[in-house]
């Protein structure tokens, strides 16, 4: 999504960080060595939630290994090594996936959107995918199965994308879909 004007990218961008739970804060200050403290303290806050700084005790019941694996995920954000910029963490859900661990894999995606809210949208909209794939492989669900449902259920897309952000609903919403989509195919 291409922002035609600085006013669309900066209001983009705010909306993003809201989303993702940051504040905005505007204040008047009466010196411009003032202002700078603020500044200055303003980056080193946004630097310490990319570096995930307590991000990870926003998010219940994270594992040890499975929050350092999220957090060596989300600092080779940017990587080359990858060929869009979340390469890693996109990498790191899926294997999460592999692992029926969809707990985990909905903490990976709120601890990015908590440190990279820019990010948010584009890993959120592959989550879908990545549950197609785990439901035929965890799940025993028959592809053409699968595809009837979703194209009868178009909302199960929206619906993945808004459970990501709560690990526990997130996990009964793909285990609600698969009890669904095996039911309909017995049913057919």
């Amino acid at each position: 999504m291409a922002d035609k004007t600085i006013a669309e990218r900066a209001r983009r961008q705010r909306g993003v960080r809201l989303t993702e739970g940051w504040q905005e804060v505007k204040v008047w200050v009466p010196t411009e060595a003032d202002a700078e403290d603020v500044r200055k303290l303003a980056a080193e806050r946004r630097k310490r939630a990319e570096a995930l700084h307590g991000l990870s005790k926003e998010v219940p019941m994270i594992d040890m290994n499975t929050e350092l694996r999220i957090a060596k995920a989300i600092s080779e954000q940017g990587s080359a090594a990858y060929t869009t910029e979340s390469g890693a963490v996109l990498e790191l859900m899926t294997h999460l996936a592999d692992e029926d661990d969809l707990q985990g894999l909905s903490r990976a995606f709120v601890i990015l959107a908590r440190a990279k809210p820019p990010n948010a949208a584009f890993v959120a909209a592959r989550v879908p995918a990545k549950i197609s794939n785990f439901l035929i492989k965890h799940r025993g669900i028959n592809p053409i199965a699968l595809l009837k449902w979703t194209s009868a259920y178009p909302a199960w897309v929206e619906d993945l994308k808004d459970a990501v952000r709560d690990p526990v609903r997130f996990e009964q919403v793909v285990e609600a879909m698969a009890t669904a989509i095996n039911q309909a195919a017995a049913t057919n």
